[in-house]
């Protein structure tokens, strides 16, 4: 590598830690960057400009402009000079310094002569590239003030737009562990009940004319009732807790000759699920005589079943809340329904005073909630235990050692067995899930991984709330900042160019710094996307012809890319109009429509400009960068037909959907 004098292996360890944070190497282009090249090229009048991200063994480019290599050796690295420079490194003729002057892009083609770079820096001061201007001739005068002041502007940029890609893929990341999540229960289900026994089968027989049941021992086992030669059927039915499925009351079962149904039944020993597969024998008359059959539990099952499904319904339902309070209220029910317990819910730790802000909760009805703030050491010597983050898993309050002394509070609000589960983030955390039964229960490994299993989706929806929030407020500071460069550009940009007797160049280079901003504008406000109807409003706006700009076509959403691609060729197509076209005319009128083609392999987006009203439209006799844009179409495919046949102008242009709609 090519090492400069206080570059140490930490600044390199360093260099690349951020390098690998932003996820930017080997991206494909992004217009946020060649915009930030072009205006570069275009204040210093170079004809080369790069973003440039120096590696351990290489330079990359992010952006660039006249140059044709992607990336270079270290060895021909101008830009690893400037890493340890404060302010921007400028070297007049690259021929005669001595850090430069065997380089092979001075000695060999493209022959560069003259540098200047300005490091692009995080925010703890690391220096992972530069942003840079080259010429291939030598400049003894480097830049002016003005052209180091916008350099270094630009170059913040560059670091700015960095960070909010890294804030808008941390997001990604949540989202995608979530997702992972979500597929790794689904198999972990799969996998659990295909290891599970069917469980023994019992059978019985009811007597229709005298409603009582002979039972096999298994069947009784089942239902967790003595043994015994027969039994009434009602013993059985008013055990059926979901009254409006098929319970074995045969009365209700004369209308069919065989059912398979599943009911819930509460046992001494908890609730239980019930699968039973039973045929009628009938007389002559078709009068029921006998109702013989199967039962079988499939409570594992059916709860394994039935916690997944809570699990992914979780999923589903947070990404669209917005807020900690509906996100908790939300778990919380799914969860308490999903274990059978009699309250559930999820509070915030305040490890400095000891207390827990519980959320709004769930439960059963009776219950009271245990919403708002409580003191761990109002409940015994818990507290040692949530200090070294272990849950505190209790099967009877009444009898445990830690809480029995404080436990009538509890007990009055029917929490009996209780479990408190921390959800840890590296080894720390600030969020506990709870559940509580009216009744002393074994609390088993499974129930508390499903607890936690809760608790890690609570917490990915509560940070997915904070990225996006961090997300909003990075994209107003990046408005604030990219209207105050722009800005700054367009002041110096006059400043520099006042002397410059053609000025219509200098008015187009800042009418097209302004489309470039409004169209940022859409996209800052709207989260890296744009609909195609507002950028195309903005353009009457901007030129004050609204009420004269006719549009029409369906609600289209564009990635960055698309949309800034459109704001500029709008602003083309807008001030040639206002210029010698329709809207030079009092009564002139412009169409632009768009619709979605779906007729081909892929989806195309079609675009017409279509002027009425105007003076008769002339071609242009020289092409300019306004013409050349207009040619290159959206996102620069050339798909382009214009023509310039009375009644007027128009020009159609279309485009893949897929191409429009992608963010980079």
């Amino acid at each position: 590598m090519l090492p400069t004098d206080n570059q140490t292996n930490n600044d390199l360890a360093r260099r690349l830690e951020l390098l690998e944070a932003y996820d930017i190497l080997n991206t494909p282009p992004e217009p946020e960057f060649d915009d930030i090249v072009l205006i570069a090229s275009e204040v210093c009048q170079t004809p080369v400009s790069l973003v440039s991200l120096v590696e351990k063994d290489r330079q990359w480019f992010k952006a660039r402009v006249g140059f044709e290599a992607c990336e270079t050796p270290i060895e021909q690295s101008v830009c690893a000079h400037s890493l340890s420079s404060s302010d921007i490194l400028i070297i007049p003729d690259l021929a005669l310094d001595v850090r430069t002057r065997n380089n092979d892009l001075v000695t060999e083609p493209p022959h560069i002569r003259f540098y200047a770079g300005a490091p692009l820096r995080g925010h703890d001061g690391t220096a992972i590239g530069t942003l840079c201007v080259i010429d291939t001739a030598p400049r003894p005068g480097g830049l002016t003030a003005s052209q180091q002041k916008i350099l270094s502007a630009l170059a913040r940029q560059v670091m700015a737009y960095l960070e909010t890609r890294r804030s808008s893929h941390r997001k990604d990341e949540l989202f995608l562990r979530q997702k992972g999540m979500a597929a790794n229960i689904r198999a972990d289900a799969k996998r659990n009940m295909a290891a599970q026994e069917a469980g023994r089968i019992g059978t019985f027989e009811i007597d229709i004319a005298s409603s009582t049941i002979a039972t096999s021992a298994e069947f009784c086992r089942i239902f967790r009732v003595p043994v015994a030669a027969s039994h009434p059927s009602s013993t059985f039915e008013a055990m059926v807790i979901d009254q409006g499925i098929q319970s074995t009351n045969a009365t209700r079962a004369d209308a069919s000759a065989s059912m398979d149904v599943e009911y819930r039944i509460r046992t001494p020993d908890g609730v239980r699920w019930i699968s039973r597969h039973a045929t009628i024998d009938r007389d002559d008359a078709g009068r029921p005589l006998v109702m013989r059959g199967t039962v079988r539990d499939i409570t594992q099952q059916k709860r394994a079943a039935l916690r997944v499904q809570a699990l992914l319904d979780l999923g589903d339902r947070s990404r669209d809340l917005d807020s900690v309070e509906d996100i908790t209220i939300s778990a919380a029910d799914l969860m308490g329904k999903a274990l059978d317990a009699v309250r559930a819910g999820f509070g915030i730790v305040d490890h400095v005073t000891e207390s827990i802000a519980i959320q709004p909760d769930w439960s059963l009805p009776g219950y009271p909630s245990v919403a708002g703030s409580h003191f761990f050491r109002d409940y015994g010597t818990i507290i040692e235990d949530i200090k070294a983050g272990r849950p505190v898993v209790i099967s009877d309050v009444s009898v445990d050692p830690r809480i029995a002394h404080r436990s009538e509070r509890l007990l009055s609000l029917g929490a009996r067995a209780i479990a408190l589960v921390p959800i840890l983030d590296h080894g720390r955390f600030n969020i506990m899930a709870f559940v509580h039964y009216d009744e002393p229960r074994d609390w088993s490994d499974e129930e508390l991984s499903y607890v936690r299993s809760f608790g890690d989706r609570v917490q990915i929806a509560i940070a997915r709330l904070d990225a996006e929030a961090e997300q909003r407020l990075m994209n107003r500071e990046m408005g604030h900042r990219l209207k105050n460069s722009f800005a700054m550009v367009q002041a110096i940009a006059t400043q520099t160019l006042r002397s410059v007797t053609e000025r219509d160049h200098v008015l187009n280079f800042e009418k097209r710094l302004m489309a470039l901003s409004k169209a940022h504008d859409i996209l800052l406000n709207d989260q890296g996307e744009a609909d195609f109807g507002a950028v195309v409003e903005v353009l009457g706006e901007t030129l004050g012809v609204s009420s004269r700009l006719k549009t029409a076509g369906p609600c289209v959403r564009l990635g960055s890319r698309g949309a800034l691609s459109l704001g500029l060729v709008l602003h083309e197509l807008g001030t040639n109009a206002l210029k010698y076209g329709a809207f030079s005319q009092a009564d002139g009128v412009v169409e632009a429509n768009w619709r979605v083609d779906t007729s081909g392999p892929e989806p195309m987006l079609r675009f017409s400009w279509v002027e009425t009203g105007g003076p008769t439209p002339v071609p242009p006799t020289q092409r300019g960068f306004g013409s050349k844009l207009i040619q290159m179409g959206l996102i620069g495919t050339g798909a382009v037909k214009l023509s310039y046949d009375p009644p007027g102008f128009s020009a159609e242009m279309s485009a893949s959907l897929q191409q429009l709609q992608q963010a980079n």
